[in-house]
């Protein structure tokens, strides 16, 4: 058998053959929060190596010294919103069961316009400060298309920079940058016919096409336009 005495951060056992051998005295703890910090103390003054060897799932030890009312905090309020990151865009708040959880909060200080914006989605936001918090909540490739409400015309749509509008099959109006360079085409395989009867050498030259043009062209079929249906190839679905 040994005695214990615990003085500070170190401990010391004796043990029968009347010798003295020192440890670092640390607390063993149950559980860790989400945001890292410990809770649920098992029992202070533990050697790391007692710890570990409790044999308890999840255990982990802090070697600090920790003071009793800090100690008795932490268990009582063993979820706090310090030292919580979040990220971008997105702040530590308390819920209702005392829990810390990560909200979506972006910071629209710096936007000027105040009017409903037209989203990549084709939905219209009361603003782009509620595009940004839908964008938090699982929609990460949503931007700002064009300001206003969204527009079934190019009419009056105002796209930012070198942006055109386009108006698509569904007839929503869409701001898209025309790409003017398209790569070479390295086979036959690649053409297109488009719905207006002409030839497009790739997907590529049809989007530029339509780009250009303000409104959806669409494709007929693959390979090069043909002028007599029957020699259309027949595809059962």
């Amino acid at each position: 058998s040994a005695a214990r005495v615990v003085s500070g951060s170190l401990a010391s056992d004796f043990n029968t053959t009347g010798s003295f051998f020192f440890f670092t005295a640390g607390n063993c703890w149950l559980q860790q929060g989400k945001n890292g910090r410990c809770q649920v103390l098992y029992m202070p003054g533990m050697s790391r190596e007692e710890c570990c060897r409790s044999g308890r799932l999840g255990t982990s030890w802090t070697e600090e010294d920790v003071p009793n009312s800090t100690l008795f905090r932490w268990m009582i309020f063993s979820e706090t919103c310090d030292n919580v990151d979040c990220g971008p865009g997105k702040k530590c708040k308390m819920n209702r069961r005392s829990k810390p959880r990560c909200v979506c909060a972006p910071d629209c200080s710096n936007i000027t316009w105040k009017g409903p914006v037209c989203g990549s989605d084709g939905k219209t936001y009361r603003d782009e400060c509620a595009l940004l918090k839908s964008k938090c909540k699982g929609h990460p490739d949503l931007e700002v298309q064009y300001q206003g409400k969204c527009k079934k015309t190019c009419h009056d749509v105002m796209c930012p920079g070198s942006s055109t509008c386009v108006v698509d099959q569904t007839n929503n109006a869409y701001c898209v940058t025309c790409n003017r360079i398209c790569p070479e085409v390295t086979s036959p395989d690649q053409y297109l016919c488009g719905n207006d009867g002409i030839v497009y050498a790739s997907a590529c030259h049809l989007r530029r096409a339509t780009c250009l043009l303000g409104r959806s062209i669409g494709v007929a079929y693959e390979g090069k336009c043909i002028s007599e249906c029957q020699h259309l190839p027949v595809s059962f679905k």
